[in-house]
């Protein structure tokens, strides 16, 4: 196993978090726009 330093592993961390949390936004942006599409006669609109 080799030595990686605290800089690389809180750099993969944020990296991580950064996928998953915009991986979550867009499925909730998603769901949204879904819910809400019978108000949508004006086009797409962020919520």
């Amino acid at each position: 196993m080799k030595e990686i330093s605290v800089l690389e592993m809180a750099g993969r961390f944020v990296a991580r978090f950064a996928a998953i949390s915009g991986g979550v936004a867009l499925v909730v942006w998603i769901t949204w726009v879904m819910l809400d599409v019978e108000h949508l006669q004006s086009g797409f609109t962020l919520p």
